[in-house]
C-alpha cells in the first residue's frame, strides 16, 4: 500500500515542495527520538500524509529548523519540529510496519523472508512500545488485519468486500488524527481513501500475484487482466468523489494548498496510473 496517496510534486509550489519534504524529514528526526536510530529504517511518504493532516487539522506548528543528517551531513535540510501529528505518525509507522514485515513472511522470497524474520525481533519490542502509546488504534489495525487474512483465507471475490478491512484500518487511522466536528468526516475519508489503496493494489500486483500463485481478489472473482483494470479504476474514481466531499468538510487550518494537490491532482493520477509499471521511490534512502 506504501506510496500510493503522495502528492503530484511536479505542480507544487517551491514553499509548498519544502513544507512537504521537511514534515517527512521531521518524521525521520521522531522516529529516531521516540523508537532509537534504525527505526528510521521504516521510514515513507504515507505516513507523511498522517502528519500533515493531523497538523492541519489542529493548526499546530513545531517550527522549521535546518538540521543535518547521514544523508546529508553537509548541507542542512529544513526539518520540522516536533509536533503531535509526527508523533501519531511514527507510532502509526511502527504499528504497520511491524504488521507488514509478518505479513511478509508468507508473501515474499525467501530472502526477503530472512531479512524479515531477522527485524522482527528488534521491531517486536518498538511495536509494543508503539501499541502502549495508541492502544485503541493498535487495536483496530489489528482487527482490520485479522479480518483481511480471514476474507483472503475464504478466497473472497467481492472487491468491495475485500477493501473494506484496509479502510477500516484508515478509518481509525484518520479519526486520530482529528477533534470535535472533524473526526466523522477524517474517519470517512480514511475510509474511501484505504479502499482505494486496497483496490489500486491488488491492480498493480495483477500479473505479479498471477506468477506466484497470491491471493488478489481479482484473480479469484475470475476476471481477466484488462477488465480488473477497468474495474479497479472505476471503483476508486467512485470512491475518491466521495473522499473529496470528505475532505471538503475538514477544517484545514494548515497544509491546505499540499492537501488539495492530494485530492485533485495525485489521486486521480494514481488511479489512472493502475497497472502501469512504476517508478518506484527510495525515499528509506534520504533520511533526515
Amino acid at each position: 500500500m506504501f506510496g500510493t496517496i503522495t502528492p503530484l510534486t511536479e505542480e507544487l509550489r517551491v514553499r509548498e515542495y519544502t513544507e512537504y519534504r521537511s514534515v517527512y524529514c521531521g518524521l525521520c528526526k521522531e522516529l529516531k527520538r521516540r523508537y532509537g536510530f534504525f527505526a528510521r529504517l521504516l521510514l515513507n511518504y504515507d505516513l507523511v500524509l498522517v502528519a500533515l493532516l493531523a497538523d492541519g487539522l489542529s493548526g499546530e506548528d513545531g517550527g522549521t529548523r535546518p538540521e543535518r543528517c547521514i544523508v546529508n551531513p553537509v548541507r542542512p535540510r529544513p526539518t520540522a519540529g516536533e509536533s503531535a501529528g509526527l508523533a501519531l505518525a511514527a507510532d502509526s509507522l511502527l504499528l504497520l510496519s511491524w504488521h507488514k514485515l509478518r505479513d511478509n513472511l508468507h508473501d515474499e522470497k525467501l530472502s526477503k523472508k530472512l531479512l524479515c524474520a531477522a527485524a522482527l525481533p528488534f521491531y517486536h519490542f518498538h511495536y509494543r512500545r508503539a501499541a502502549q502509546h495508541r492502544p485503541e488504534l493498535s487495536a483496530a489495525i489489528t482487527a482490520a488485519i485479522e479480518k483481511q487474512s480471514a476474507l483472503e483465507a475464504a478466497g473472497c471475490t467481492s472487491p468491495d468486500e475485500a477493501a473494506a478491512p484496509t479502510g477500516e484500518m484508515l478509518s481509525a487511522l484518520f479519526a486520530d488524527c482529528a477533534e470535535g466536528v472533524d473526526r466523522p468526516a477524517a474517519a470517512r475519508l480514511g475510509m474511501f481513501l484505504g479502499q482505494i489503496i486496497y483496490l489500486l493494489d491488488a491492480a498493480d500486483d495483477f500479473d505479479e500475484d498471477a506468477a506466484s500463485g497470491s491471493y488478489n481478489v481479482y484473480h479469484a472473482a475470475g476476471i481477466p487482466r484488462d477488465e480488473a483494470l477497468r474495474l479497479a479504476k472505476e471503483q476508486c474514481n467512485m470512491r475518491a468523489g466521495e473522499a473529496t466531499l470528505c475532505y471538503h468538510l475538514l477544517s484545514m487550518r494548515r497544509y491546505r494548498e499540499i492537501f488539495d494537490n492530494v485530492m485533485y491532482l495525485g489521486l486521480p493520477k494514481a488511479i489512472a496510473a493502475a497497472g502501469c509499471p512504476k517508478k518506484k521511490d527510495n525515499p528509506s534512502g534520504e533520511l533526515a
